[in-house]
């Protein structure tokens, strides 16, 4: 590889890491600012308030639908609260004791080159 292509490739790594560099102050304020904590539940719980209406009546006026699309929302939200609760019973024990944080669960596809 020659020096060209080198610089080449750094510089666009470096842009990456500039243009996604906002989600680590997005989690970072998720994970230590109370009022932002209370914000995303606030509108989590809003979320579920709404879609309970919208599942009812799918699930009535629409039961062959409901058999399709709600054993699929119903296995996602499963999985989703599953993993939300232990990832956040971890961190809550690590914080007892004084400990790191756990790492941040990944967003982006790739392999651990495509992160660096």
């Amino acid at each position: 590889m020659n020096e060209e292509a080198l610089l080449r490739e750094l510089r666009a790594l470096r842009l990456a890491r500039m243009r996604h560099g906002w989600l680590r102050l997005v989690v970072h304020d998720l994970e230590y600012n109370p009022r932002t904590q209370y914000r995303v539940h606030f509108y989590a719980a809003v979320y579920w308030l709404l879609n309970f209406p919208v599942i009812l009546f799918v699930f009535f006026a629409y039961p062959e639908v409901w058999l399709q699309v709600g054993l699929l929302v119903t296995l996602v939200y499963s999985i989703y609260a599953n993993l939300a609760t232990d990832y956040g019973a971890m961190s809550a024990a690590l914080a007892a004791q004084q400990q790191p944080p756990l790492p941040e669960i990944p967003l982006e596809t790739g392999g651990a080159d495509a992160r660096r």
